[in-house]
């Protein structure tokens, strides 16, 4: 079947808020001709944006009346509820590379499930609010230097030359040349 091995493919997960397994198939490798065999075969497909990028969720709802000769529904390759961890782990004082490191996610997959728990309140309850490093001043901040000029509005007639010189490039390459040397000088 279908469904088994695509879950051998690419694991199954539990993930909020269905109660089912659910295989996770990036857009770009989902097959058009699996959605028939999936369908034929039981399975609920739905296009979302999980974890910042576009997927098919395959689930199959598990029937009440399981026979001996059906395989076993496959196990979830995440824990059923990854965010007790999550809450403890922060309750514990931990940072965000602490938590992604223990927890063995990638950077997306907690922003993922922080910003769930964020929209559900239950950071709010919890008293958390992220720490956020503060950048260190660039050299040209520490020595006080004048920041140099760039390409906005004001700077139009570099922005222009600029401009021309993408175009002229391959029909005058030596003119276009010349341009952009114009531009570096203006721009020191």
């Amino acid at each position: 079947m279908l469904y088994e091995e695509l879950s051998q493919r690419f694991g199954c997960q539990v993930v909020e808020p269905f109660k089912e397994p659910v295989i996770i198939v990036d857009a770009k490798d989902f097959r058009k001709e699996w959605e028939e065999q999936l369908k034929a075969e039981g399975c609920k497909i739905l296009v979302s944006d999980f974890l910042g990028r576009s997927c098919f969720l395959i689930r199959k709802p598990q029937a009440s009346n399981n026979s001996v000769n059906e395989q076993p529904t496959p196990q979830p390759s995440q824990p059923q509820n990854i965010e007790e961890p999550i809450i403890r782990l922060i309750r514990e004082g931990k940072t965000f590379k602490e938590i992604r490191e223990s927890l063995g996610l990638t950077h997306a997959q907690l922003m993922g499930y922080l910003s769930n728990l964020k929209r559900r309140g239950v950071l709010d309850k919890i008293g958390w609010t992220p720490k956020r490093q503060k950048r260190k001043a660039s050299t040209r901040e520490e020595k006080n230097e004048p920041a140099k000029p760039s390409l906005n509005a004001s700077n139009l007639p570099i922005r222009e030359m600029l401009e021309a010189s993408l175009m002229l490039l391959d029909s005058h390459p030596k003119v276009a040349k010349f341009l952009l040397e114009r531009c570096v000088e203006a721009l020191k």
